[in-house]
């Protein structure tokens, strides 16, 4: 039998190598180390909802009626067993290479300048509903995204139908701006929205209220196109804004 010593030493090893370990083992670990220290599975079982501890708490009870010394001895040989493989180091080149060009792009004044009166004929263009005009400041196979509910528009005609679905639903919206960077890559706005919602729009079912929320949008740069490439879209919006379409928020309130 494994003496104490022997058993803190291979918890210590678990506990530095825990990254290394699949789930499976870990959940074999934890119910021997449970049976070792304090015996037989005791409370009540976890409902479904809480799926980890129901598992923690399922395999723990496989072991029950075994001796401290034995679940000892187990968890001592199940950690002998384990092989530990050194992760390979990927250098940050090797990491971010899919950014490669974009990271190694330089961006001179001339350049900079240009991006940013591209950028401020979007703006207003946008604030004018020109459609003409912000298609000018668009590349021909550009792409409007909306991950957050996988949303995508193709080339300009995508495009054109994005911005006639948005305006549609919110005849009045108002871009308030936050804070823009400009950079080689493009840029990125950070705005203040307010609207009333006329129409259906996306996942949106039309209120007929006046909605607040803040968004922010990539525009990607083409430099040799000397246009954007379409944006990315994100929305934040705030718990308010959820109550008032029925909806559940995608993270819960944050207590102190």
């Amino acid at each position: 039998m494994p003496s104490d010593p022997t058993f803190q030493k291979a918890c210590a090893t678990v506990e530095k190598n825990r990254s290394k370990i699949n789930q499976a083992v870990l959940l074999k670990l934890y119910s021997h180390y449970k049976q070792a220290t304090k015996g037989d599975v005791d409370g009540k079982r976890p409902g479904m909802a809480d799926f980890i501890a129901r598992a923690k708490y399922d395999g723990w009870a496989t072991l029950s009626g075994m001796s401290a010394e034995d679940a000892k001895k187990n968890y001592v040989r199940i950690t002998n067993d384990l092989k530990f493989e050194t992760p390979k180091t990927e250098g940050f080149e090797e990491k971010h290479s899919a950014a490669k060009e974009m990271l190694n792009r330089k961006l001179d004044e001339a350049e900079y300048q240009e991006i940013k009166k591209l950028w401020k004929a979007h703006s207003i263009a946008e604030d004018n509903r020109d459609i003409d005009g912000l298609m000018a400041t668009l590349t021909e196979d550009c792409k409007y995204e909306i991950p957050q509910i996988g949303k995508t528009y193709h080339k300009k005609t995508g495009a054109t139908q994005f911005y006639n679905d948005l305006l549609g639903a919110f005849p009045d919206i108002d871009f308030r701006l936050i804070q823009i960077y400009i950079g080689p890559q493009g840029v990125v706005e950070e705005a203040r929205v307010k609207a009333t919602h006329e129409k259906d729009w996306l996942v949106l079912p039309a209120s007929g209220e006046e909605i607040e929320f803040e968004t922010a949008i990539f525009f990607p740069w083409d430099p040799e196109a000397k246009r954007f490439k379409g944006e990315r879209v994100y929305f934040n919006f705030d718990r308010k804004f959820y109550e008032k379409y029925g909806m559940t928020p995608p993270f819960p309130e944050l207590k102190e």
